[in-house]
């Protein structure tokens, strides 16, 4: 397989990503038993103030360096991408620098006023330096992505994953017991320190594999045309991650609020958002494992066709994906409607979970085919387009959650349905969207779809089975149908035909 395959590429990161999310979840698990509950609270207070400064620097900026940097590579212009690169690091770097400068000198406002926890200061102050590396690591992965050089920044996001969760560990067990607020500040500074080690990594492989003249210099031949450049494709896609950010922090405080309205106690209100957006969701956003992987390949790849002027290979590119998502989101949507209950119950030990995994479970197709059509859209550069619709989609979630949540008649579910309202609202628009801009896009009913269906049914068929006839516990009855299932159904798509060998020769030899 060539390195610079889209399949290569789209494979890699989702091995990395797999990792990636497998040492977090072990981090998490290390993490709460040394610093509990309370010192794992006040990590994730200070963490939305994070996610908030670092949409500004990170949302948008590196899709723009991955997009020009692939259109520039196209047209032989290879000075243009270092020059890319630079203006967009620089950027970065002051806009980062300023919310970093912000953030420390406001940190006891926001942890005495907003916070309202006095213990939050040192954490706040933690997060300074994580926002200017964050980005700048941000913005040299995007420039590997352009260059179609998966490995690089593959490595460095393994790498910080790595450093932080050894350096916290070390330092906590080193120092022992110590008060709540100074092990959370640990637990912070291990953010910078992750961050770090992967941009000394990508900073490293950068110097490896570029010869630049010592006078060299990307202020000339007109910067501001490049910075505004970088700046019309990042603008979009930044507003449309804020405002999911703000829905999201909308979310948390409106809706037990309006479950309180609606009938329910404060602690009943707090564990119904719990198990929804702490349990629930994480299950439902897994196929964004390889979602995310095709959104990061597919905006390079489309951009440098784009300059080609090759909409064959737009067409071909941009079906592969479509139907790499269907062939994993499919299944996932039958598995978490028809056995929810066995995965929550050995997940969380929370049966009663089970019922907001299976009725949202319609999202996980939804907001698969959303991401990965935003993402040829945006190396269309119609990422304006899909903050629009965004936008339409988010508003309806927020009008449900307004006023169905505080109504008796439906309280959580109200929430429920404008979760899903909204996921049809944006995956229909951003789909025909992307049809229009796309035509004879070569996606078959029969083999694309109703195969994979089909071979979905069978696999649920299969797992029932299996479930019902073993009797080892609850866990390993479940962990072995699942995956028993899961090879039925890899099976079925390659007997059925879903899966051609020449789509196979395919993707493993073209760029």
């Amino acid at each position: 397989m060539k390195k610079n395959s889209f399949l290569y590429g789209t494979l890699l990161l989702v091995v990395v990503n797999f990792i990636v999310r497998f040492l977090g979840f072990f981090y998490k698990i290390v993490l709460s038993r040394m610093i509990g509950a309370e010192g794992i609270g006040l990590f994730h207070l200070v963490f939305p103030i994070l996610m908030i400064c670092i949409t500004f620097t990170t949302a948008g900026i590196p899709v723009a360096v991955s997009k020009l940097v692939a259109h520039n590579i196209s047209l032989g212009n290879k000075k243009n991408t270092y020059r890319v690169l630079a203006l967009a690091t620089i950027t970065g770097f002051i806009m980062s620098s300023f919310f970093a400068f912000l953030l420390f000198k406001n940190a006891r406002f926001i942890s005495d006023n907003l916070l309202k926890s006095s213990d939050s200061y040192y954490s706040l102050l933690g997060i300074c330096p994580s926002i200017v590396l964050i980005t700048l690591s941000s913005i040299f992965r995007g420039y590997y992505y352009g260059i179609k050089e998966m490995k690089p920044a593959g490595t460095s996001q393994v790498l910080e994953q790595i450093f932080r969760i050894t350096f916290v560990i070390a330092t906590l067990y080193i120092l022992g017991p110590i008060e709540i607020k100074y092990a959370a500040f640990v637990a912070v500074i291990g953010i910078s320190v992750g961050e770090l080690t992967g941009f000394i990594w990508l900073l490293y492989n950068f110097r490896k594999t570029t010869r630049l003249k010592r006078n060299y210099s990307p202020l000339k031949n007109r910067p501001l045309f490049y910075i505004t450049d970088i700046l019309l494709i990042a603008t979009p896609i930044t507003i449309t991650r804020l405002i999911a950010v703000i829905v999201q922090s909308l979310n948390a405080l409106l809706i037990p609020q309006k479950l309180q309205l609606a009938g329910y106690s404060y602690v009943e209100s707090m564990k119904v958002f719990g198990k929804i957006t702490g349990m629930a969701f994480p299950l439902l956003f897994l196929p964004f494992i390889v979602t995310s992987a095709l959104v990061i390949n597919i905006i390079p790849n489309v951009s440098q066709e784009m300059a080609y002027k090759n909409l064959h290979n737009i067409r071909v590119k941009s079906a592969l994906a479509i139907k790499m998502t269907l062939f994993v989101s499919i299944p996932l949507f039958a598995l978490f409607l028809t056995f929810s209950e066995p995965i929550c119950t050995v997940i969380y030990n929370e049966h009663d979970v089970s019922f907001y995994l299976s009725f949202l479970s319609y999202s996980v197709i939804l907001w698969s085919l959303h991401h990965t059509a935003a993402g040829v859209l945006h190396g269309m550069g119609k990422q304006v387009i899909t903050t629009i619709n965004y936008l339409l989609g988010t508003s309806v979630q927020l009008f449900c959650t307004f006023y169905l949540v505080p109504n008796p008649h439906y309280g959580i579910k109200g929430f429920l349905y404008g979760f899903l309202i909204s996921s049809l609202i944006i995956c229909t628009l951003n789909v025909l969207s992307l049809k229009f801009f796309i035509k004879k896009m070569p996606i078959k009913f029969i083999n694309d779809i109703l195969k994979p269906i089909i071979c979905t049914c069978f696999m649920i068929a299969c797992i029932k089975f299996a479930y019902s006839i073993l009797q080892i516990g609850l866990v390993l009855n479940t962990t072995i149908s699942i995956l028993f299932g899961f090879l039925v159904y890899m099976i079925s798509i390659l007997l059925t035909g879903s899966v051609k060998i020449s789509t196979l020769k395919y993707v493993f030899t073209k760029k």
